[in-house]
């Protein structure tokens, strides 16, 4: 059976690689028996997953890949769509206590990542140490039966009809983007970092806010204390998934529209409540559904005359779309949601996820990520310096929160060959 792409893959280059890497780390070193069976188990039960790109006329095509997912044995990630990976978009390795997914956002977002670690995770406990204790009915297991939406390409054949629209045009902001000078810019480093979710969501809710408003706000609390004289915009995008809008839960990837919400130095006399309530304000505005329509029409006009190009066309055309969408902000913020781990928690010590585009100097990329009672901060950053997180564990202190640092290091995202 062969999948559709969906059209982002074209603007595919060796900037532009896309791919996401999710840490598991296990409270024992990894057994290497239990994760190849466990990987076995993934392959069977998401056959979505087990693909590789060919090129079918002037069209990219994803076909199925009995090939067995490759499992590397140390830290770096294997080369996607390669002789590396055996040619799939999803690969594993592991080192220590730790198991990395890797997998090419072309066909995977965050939402549609999380059942898949939690299935590897499952598979890998059953084998280690037994399934007592853990509620399956949360976790995707090999004897369901597949769900028709979970696979199937989430756009809508015909634009959605959208009587609401309104007419919003974008603002223009200063941003203000990090120095080169705070970061040695050596590759790429990842301060993970956990907060109980109790003691966040009990500060977050009293002032309607959520996970991301939140930690939006102690972000900006940490810059404004380590740049107290700025006068630039601090400016956040934040992706909004269009599942809710196509009714598609289960789909591995429905795409996301970037927008733009932001705190002006001024601000900074506010109090966390204040700040709290307006990011929160700006993301509900956000997140409208009527935008989410426009965007998506949008898609599918792009996508129709897309079919009418040849494949260098196909890639010009959504290389633009591209490059106008990445606006520069000073943070990209993302969450996945509460996902629950079913009782796999108790074997887990942290768990991170890992995005961006290697080509990010100037703005830090944060995931927010939950973990049993915690919340999983991952703050990604050009270099190695532990200033600014130093910064932002003050800010939770602040404010009554213990943030621990689990742990920080250099990280690796995957490479991607160009079909």
């Amino acid at each position: 059976m062969n999948y559709p792409v969906i059209p982002l893959i074209y603007a595919a280059n060796e900037r532009f690689k896309n791919t996401i890497r999710f840490a598991v780390e296990f409270v024992d070193d990894v057994d290497p028996e239990a994760l190849r069976y466990a990987t076995a188990q993934v392959q069977r039960r998401y056959p979505y997953f087990s693909v590789k790109v060919e090129q079918e006329g002037e069209a990219f095509i994803l076909a199925e890949n009995d090939l067995p997912f490759v499992i590397a044995d140390g830290e770096k990630p294997a080369c996607l769509n390669s002789a590396e990976s055996n040619s799939h978009l999803l690969a594993f390795a592991w080192k220590g206590r730790t198991v990395w997914v890797d997998i090419s956002h072309f066909i995977c977002d965050g939402n549609g990542l999380a059942p898949l670690v939690k299935t590897l995770a499952y598979y890998y406990v059953e084998r280690r140490y037994g399934s007592g204790g853990i509620d399956t009915a949360g976790i995707r297991l090999t004897t369901d039966r597949i769900e028709e939406e979970e696979y199937l390409y989430p756009f809508p054949d015909a634009p959605i009809p959208n009587e609401d629209a309104l007419s919003i045009k974008p603002k223009a902001y200063d941003p203000f983007l990090f120095e080169d000078a705070l970061f040695d810019g050596e590759g790429n480093y990842a301060y993970n970092l956990q907060v109980p979710q109790r003691e966040l969501m009990k500060y977050a809710k009293s002032n309607d806010g959520s996970p991301v408003s939140f930690v939006s706000v102690m972000l900006f609390d940490a810059l404004m204390s380590l740049y107290p004289e700025t006068e630039q915009d601090i400016v956040f995008q934040i992706p909004h998934e269009y599942r809710k809008v196509l009714s598609r839960p289960l789909s591995h990837d429905c795409l996301a529209r970037v927008f733009t919400v932001r705190l002006a130095p001024k601000d900074r006399t506010k109090s966390t409540e204040l700040l709290n309530t307006s990011l929160r304000g700006q993301i509900v505005l956000g997140s409208d559904e009527s935008a989410d329509i426009e965007a998506i029409n949008g898609m599918l006009q792009l996508n129709a005359y897309m079919q009418s190009l040849p494949l260098e066309g196909k890639k010009q055309a959504i290389r633009a779309l591209v490059a106008g969408s990445l606006a520069k902000n000073t943070f990209g913020v993302s969450y996945t949601g509460n996902i629950g781990w079913c009782g796999l928690e108790k074997y887990i010590r942290d768990v991170h996820l890992y995005a961006g585009e290697n080509g990010r100097h100037h703005s830090l990329s944060v995931e927010v990520f939950t973990l049993g009672d915690a919340f999983s901060i991952c703050v990604m950053q050009p270099g190695r310096n532990s200033a600014f997180v130093e910064k932002l564990i003050q800010s939770f202190a602040r404010c009554g929160i213990e943030c621990r640092l689990m742990s920080e290091e250099r990280f690796h995202l995957a490479d991607y060959k160009l079909p």
